[in-house]
Order: C-alpha cells, then sequence, then structure tokens
C-alpha cells in the first residue's frame, strides 16, 4: 500500500512540474490594475492558454499565459474595450506563478 500512494504522490508531482511554467514568461514591469481586485471567474475550457498582456491591447506584450479551466481574479471596474476586444485587468496562475494584467474577456466565463 506505502508503494503505491509513494508512485501516486511521484506521479501526481511530476504532472504540476511539468505545466507550471511553461506558458509563462520572464518577469517584467508589474501591471496595476485600476480598482480593486473583486470579482472572480474562470477561463473558458475550450481555450488552451490564454495570454496576459501588460495592456488592453493585443499590441502590449503578453508576459504569460494562463491554462483554460483555470481561475481569474479582476477588478469589475477595469473593463476597457479596444480593437474589437473587451479586456479585464487582474490576474491567474501558472501553476505557481502568478501572472497580473490584462485578458481579453471574451475567454472568461461570465454568469
Amino acid at each position: 500500500m506505502k508503494n503505491v500512494i509513494a508512485v501516486t504522490v511521484a506521479a501526481a508531482a511530476l504532472s504540476l512540474s511539468a505545466v507550471s511554467t511553461a506558458h509563462a514568461s520572464p518577469a517584467v514591469a508589474a501591471v496595476t490594475c485600476p480598482g480593486s481586485i473583486n470579482s472572480f471567474t474562470h477561463v473558458l475550457t475550450s481555450v488552451d492558454w490564454l495570454k496576459v498582456r501588460t495592456g488592453p491591447s493585443t499590441s502590449n506584450t503578453a508576459i504569460g499565459e494562463i491554462p483554460g479551466g483555470a481561475g481569474f481574479h479582476f477588478s469589475s471596474s477595469s473593463g476597457k474595450e479596444s480593437g474589437g476586444h473587451y479586456w479585464v485587468c487582474g490576474y491567474g496562475y501558472n501553476g505557481s506563478v502568478k501572472l497580473n494584467g490584462w485578458v481579453a474577456g471574451e475567454f472568461l466565463l461570465w454568469p
């Protein structure tokens, strides 16, 4: 029984470490969101990876990506329309890496 538990724990640790930084970029300037982070949603599960950017535009630098289905905390007062997208500012995690920035809202789950 102890061997089965050890193998299961080892396999779980391998799968977590393989995903944690695969889509994270090196640290860039901190992004400060307008308003307080007071809302929560998830990235759509139909999305493989959602880019997190330094500003509300596809021309802004992507600082990393968070996986589909991941949680996303955001400021409900941060919404901006730009380039045909509705952008929100907040943060999500890629494994243990916290990515703070702007994402295109159409890839988030809305009630």
